[in-house]
């Protein structure tokens, strides 16, 4: 993806550039990427980017190269560098704005000629699983709840009880989502994750 967070970028030492900048070093990043991947000696000449006959051995063992995954929603460059070059994606949001974002992933793959469905669609969201709905609720961190991005979530998150979680499920599937990544607030309680895995892993 192209980077949000500011700080992540300071602590490195990298300049923040504005949005607009950031993706245009993102749509040279993947194809200096791919050069890496694919070429002997890889060869990109960019505004941000330059390599000339840069090495990369050895080589992933996948073919034709390590899976590409491009982060991000934003519909008018991330989900069309996805559309040109990408294996994967990843987009978050509740299931409507997952459900959007995809069918403009789908204006951009017409668009270039390339095929939907050979793009692995997977998104983020996360869970807090209990018996109940009710003690599901209880362990949404009150941070969650004060941020209005991930508030809007909590109606397609999963939580809830296995049988909710498993609705919810079906609804990201219809949605056109292959793959959830899901984050546990509660991560370091392992009787949750325990939890978890008996109903969806096991």
């Amino acid at each position: 993806g192209a980077g949000w967070f500011e700080h992540e970028y300071r602590a490195y030492g990298y300049e923040y550039p504005d949005t607009s900048e950031r993706l245009r070093r993102l749509g040279e990043a993947v194809q200096v990427i791919l050069a890496m991947w694919t070429q002997e000696e890889a060869v990109f000449e960019g505004k941000y980017y330059q390599v000339r006959g840069a090495i990369n051995q050895p080589k992933g063992v996948q073919k034709p190269h390590i899976p590409l995954l491009i982060g991000g929603g934003g519909e008018k460059v991330t989900l069309k560098l996805v559309a040109q070059y990408g294996d994967a994606c990843n987009v978050s949001g509740d299931v409507e704005t997952i459900k959007h974002k995809f069918a403009v992933l789908t204006e951009h793959c017409a668009a270039v000629g390339r095929d939907y469905e050979s793009i692995h669609r997977t998104a983020g969201t996360f869970c807090c699983i209990g018996e109940t709905d009710e003690m599901a609720r209880a362990k949404i961190p009150t941070g969650l709840l004060r941020s209005p991005a991930m508030a809007a979530m909590l109606n397609s998150a999963l939580i809830g009880s296995p049988d909710t979680i498993r609705k919810r499920l079906t609804n990201f599937e219809a949605a056109g989502v292959q793959e959830l990544i899901i984050g546990f607030p509660d991560v370091l309680e392992l009787d949750s994750l325990r939890f978890f895995a008996r109903e969806f892993i096991a």
